[in-house]
């Protein structure tokens, strides 16, 4: 696949990493929430963070193949993926040659929320 096929297989997530403060008013009227004409249904249950232009195209392919995995599950149990409690995902850079991988759900707001590598993230979202 090429780099931007994998690039629109996926959410991308341009804003923050959760509900923060309301989490508990906002995940409820998002576990309610549906598509319509105005808000077609999520491509993935997957969204990715920040720029396209920060991830190799390995990553890319990882991270869409695992989305796959999670969207063919949580498509056998639920007729829409609006309203899914979306797993986040995403690299972080940080001053050493090596990066830490965010990884959470979009109603996480404490706990374990980091791994050193992709390949961690992604075993730790497939428990």
């Amino acid at each position: 696949m090429k780099r931007d096929e994998l690039i629109n297989q996926v959410e991308w997530n341009s804003g923050g990493y959760g509900f923060g403060v309301c989490s508990v008013a906002n995940s409820m009227m998002w576990a309610m929430d549906e598509p319509s004409a105005d808000k077609p249904d999520l491509k993935s249950t997957v969204a990715i963070c920040g720029d396209p232009a920060k991830y190799t195209d390995e990553e890319l392919e990882k991270i869409v193949a695992f989305a796959k995995r999670r969207d063919e599950k949580y498509d056998s149990i639920f007729r829409y993926r609006r309203g899914c409690n979306m797993i986040l995902i995403g690299k972080e850079e940080d001053n050493a040659p090596s990066h830490r991988w965010m990884r959470k759900r979009l109603t996480w707001n404490m706990g374990p929320m980091h791994s050193p590598t992709l390949e961690e993230a992604i075993a730790v979202m497939e428990r």
